[in-house]
């Protein structure tokens, strides 16, 4: 077999990477998908499964899922860049580092959510994807690797080789899906219905040892997935890289949305938005009192949120007509002129929204809305300077989803709890200690400092976790806060 050379590519690059047809001098190629490797795989397999039974199972979420997480990555770099420099290893651990890093802080939706993305966008570039194709890699690589793991599972059950069991994998799926998920559904109920059946169930022993619960048998069936899919990227490579046919786009001179809509469109948008705009500039900044019955805070209330919808649909439309407007002067100016009152409105939201807070005080829903109304305000500059640059929406989609990815990667690691308390218990805002009673652990040594019986002494008590698998970083800032306040409450 010829060696593929590409001149140019530094030596890091041509050792590590995965998407090489060669080995470079000195180092033993090693093919994925020869039984040779299966051994060390199924290995790692049923180690990662262990793992994640120990660390993750029956335990308050903390520190083992960033434990686990990291494992997984390291799996994956070992199979697939078993020799890898000193300069990708640290590049590696860097970015492993930064997805993980929210979830020691604190286990919540959002740094679930931005640490998977991180190790799948990981895992991604393991498996050789260039920096342009990993959002695509990142959205196709679980569900592919549900099915890798389904064609394997059968394959070595069978024998066969695994390019042939896609076929065999249909037909079993059709013939035994409805059974066995019916079954599983019935067993559970009559296990629940029937405590002598469930007692002899958690009482069955084989040779002595006492067999697993169904439960915990399921959670190691969703370990299998996600720890097999890091296992075998090199056999999901060309799947995860292959993109779309592309289609021609051009402008379309037919349909609802046409340059003479979009003209008309514009002028009608800017003369209406020009109105908002006006009132706003009387209302809000020009100090004109409100009609009679009409209150800041309720003028503020009402418009706060409407205006981001607002915001929202004309960056869409922007959007939608760019193929129209960027070869003619006026539909261009009519364009910016839209996103530019779009955006004063926002900013005016942002001021209405101030002016309610200020009233009622912060909650959760007012911190998101004007985080989202911040950064609609800056995509529409984006928009603006897109327009005015004459980039394309790829340009724009780029930024817009870089910006939104930092913004949420930061708020992993703000306490939004602590922020409300602090907010509504230090100003001259209307009382609601049930819901600051409500927050989370975080805001309890604020309420602690402020208000120390608001919520009574048993509401002001922080869970201390069991293990190291359930420790926090701001769980353990917020009880180290309260306890050096109750020592110097009794001192």
């Amino acid at each position: 077999m010829k060696t593929l050379q590409i001149r140019g590519l530094p030596q890091a690059v041509q050792q590590d990477a995965c998407w090489l047809n060669s080995s470079p001098p000195g180092v033993q190629q090693r093919d994925d998908e020869t039984h040779q490797g299966g051994d060390y795989r199924v290995a790692l397999l049923l180690a990662l499964i262990a793992l994640g039974d120990a660390l993750i199972w029956q335990v308050m979420p903390g520190l083992s899922l960033a434990v686990f997480g990291a494992a997984i990555v390291l799996s994956a770099a070992l199979v697939c860049v078993p020799r890898m420099s000193l300069q990708s290893q640290g590049h590696l651990v860097a970015a492993t580092t930064l997805a993980l890093c929210p979830l020691v802080e604190l286990v919540q939706p959002l740094s679930l959510l931005v640490s998977a993305t991180g190790v799948s966008a990981i895992l991604a570039a393991l498996a050789g994807l260039k920096p342009q194709e990993l959002w695509r890699g990142v959205l196709r690589l679980w569900p592919m690797g549900v099915r890798q793991t389904v064609i394997d599972g059968v394959g070595s059950l069978q024998g066969r080789d695994t390019q042939d069991l896609p076929a065999l994998i249909g037909g079993w799926f059709m013939r035994w899906i409805m059974p066995l998920a019916l079954g599983g559904v019935f067993v559970l109920l009559l296990l629940a219905a029937n405590p002598v059946a469930e007692r002899w169930l958690e009482e069955a022993s084989l040779d002595g040892a006492k067999l697993p619960r169904l439960d915990r048998m399921l959670f190691w069936l969703c370990l299998a997935p996600v720890a097999w899919t890091a296992l075998r990227l090199r056999a999901l490579r060309e799947r995860l890289r292959a993109s779309p046919r592309a289609r021609k786009m051009g402008p379309r001179r037919q349909g609802l949305i046409n340059p003479e809509s979009v003209s008309r469109a514009l002028v009608l948008f800017n003369v209406v938005f020009a109105v908002q705009t006006a009132m706003d500039l009387v209302y809000l900044y020009g100090g004109l009192g409100l009609p009679e019955g009409i209150t800041y805070a309720e003028y503020a209330h009402r418009g706060a949120y409407p205006l981001v919808v607002t915001g929202l649909l004309a960056g869409g439309f922007a959007l939608l007509t760019r193929r129209w407007v960027q070869g003619d002067a006026m539909l261009r100016a009519l364009l910016m002129a839209f996103v530019g009152q779009n955006a004063a409105l926002v900013v005016s939201s942002l001021v209405r929204l101030e002016m309610y807070v200020e009233v009622y005080g912060l909650t959760h829903l007012r911190m998101a809305a004007a985080i989202w109304m911040g950064l609609t305000a800056l995509g529409l500059g984006l928009i603006l300077w897109q327009v005015w640059q004459g980039r394309d929406n790829g340009w724009l989609m780029l930024r817009a989803g870089g910006l939104t990815a930092t913004v949420l990667y930061v708020c992993c690691f703000i306490s939004f709890d602590a922020t409300i308390a602090r907010y509504n218990l230090t100003r001259e805002v209307a009382d609601d200690f049930y819901y600051l009673c409500q927050l989370g652990d975080a805001a309890k040594p604020v309420i602690a400092q402020h208000a120390p019986k608001a919520c009574g002494v048993y509401t002001l008590r922080i869970r201390a976790p069991q293990d190291w698998r359930e420790w926090g970083f701001r769980n353990w800032r917020a009880r180290t806060s309260l306890a050096k306040m109750t020592n110097e409450a009794r001192g």
